[in-house]
């Protein structure tokens, strides 16, 4: 018997099919890559909100102290990318954290690594980044116009808990970045806000894209650096019913 094989130009016809379907799924996978991504930040925050709302249960519906729920000292200054906190575990809302992986989102490990830390001032503390998120100023302590109990929560469903903040700030949005364990946002632009590295859009520019927060009620969402700009960060932040009269949006 005669055995056949392929010919070049039937190879060639293979390699040639091979490469186009590579091309049409390539993106495709590395958009469930990165939403695969945003699940798992997604539920890190949907597990603080939990352990937020057990403190809360376990107090009297008092909060925690801002400075002081993840770690005694604040988390001031590098602490977030310091690789000597990733056991440290002083705050009072860890013994409601028991899972050691919720701390850090992986996109903002990437986005660390890419925009560097704006407020290390020169730090030689290499950037392994620890944790992620920060908790609202204005709940438990701290902030003008705080509060302590749950009950003074106006609208408990828009007002967050945690959420994830940026290394950097942005003109327009921010004046600060992640620096401690305090979420605070004191005026339009300034102070923090939430992160914007997740979906960038085409161009991949992180001042644009969204990011992750859970609220005092418990339910996890997102928010995109456009609308956070047009809401205002210190209105999702503020626990009132009213906003103060200093506030000018």
């Amino acid at each position: 018997m005669k055995i056949r094989g392929f010919t070049l130009v039937e190879l060639l016809v293979v390699i040639a099919i091979i490469a186009i379907l590579m091309a049409v799924l390539m993106p495709a996978l590395n958009r469930v890559k990165k939403q695969a991504k945003i699940i798992i930040c997604k539920n890190n925050l949907r597990q603080y909100g939990l352990a937020g709302i057990m403190y809360l249960d376990t107090y009297e519906d008092s909060f925690p102290y801002t400075f002081t729920w993840l770690f005694q000292d604040g988390g001031r200054g590098c602490r977030w990318h310091d690789v000597q906190y990733k056991n440290k575990q002083d705050g009072v809302l860890w013994p409601y954290l028991r899972h050691k992986d919720i701390h850090l989102c992986p996109t903002f490990k990437q986005a660390a690594k890419r925009k560097g830390c704006q407020w290390c001032d020169g730090s030689s503390i290499p950037i392994e980044p620890q944790y992620s998120y920060s908790m609202n100023a204005y709940l438990g302590g701290d902030g003008q116009g705080k509060v302590s109990n749950v009950s003074q929560v106006a609208h408990p469903w828009k007002k967050i808990f945690f959420a994830e903040e940026n290394t950097w700030a942005i003109p327009g949005l921010s004046t600060h970045s992640i620096n401690d364990n305090n979420l605070r946002s004191f005026a339009p632009g300034g102070g923090d806000c939430v992160s914007t590295y997740h979906n960038p859009p085409t161009g991949g520019d992180l001042d644009e894209g969204s990011g992750v927060m859970v609220f005092v009620d418990g339910h996890v969402d997102s928010i995109r650096a456009e609308d956070q700009k047009e809401i205002g960060t210190f209105v999702l932040l503020w626990p009132g019913r009213f906003l103060p009269d200093w506030y000018q949006q």
